[in-house]
């Protein structure tokens, strides 16, 4: 989910809480983040494409593209709205 192009509020309109804190650890995923919660890490280690190698304490979000900032924090602001 949006790391070539920006989500709009739309798509998130309707998504559990749960849902919406899969989506923004899924961006995190998919550059490899390891996770300390042990329900997230168990739910990306069960992904195909998951290669969790970099620690949460190191992760460094520079790494992100400009879409996936701000599609965090978008999806972010939805989770704080519940």
């Amino acid at each position: 989910m949006g790391r070539k192009r920006l989500i709009n509020a739309e798509e998130l309109q309707g998504m559990s809480p749960d849902n919406l804190r899969l989506a923004s650890n899924e961006i995190y995923a998919r550059h490899g983040r390891l996770f300390a919660s042990e329900e997230l890490q168990q739910y990306f280690n069960s992904k195909s494409w998951y290669n969790g190698t970099v620690p949460a304490s190191s992760f460094d979000e520079n790494v992100l593209n400009a879409f996936e900032k701000a599609n965090v924090k978008l999806i972010q602001d939805f989770e704080k709205a519940y």
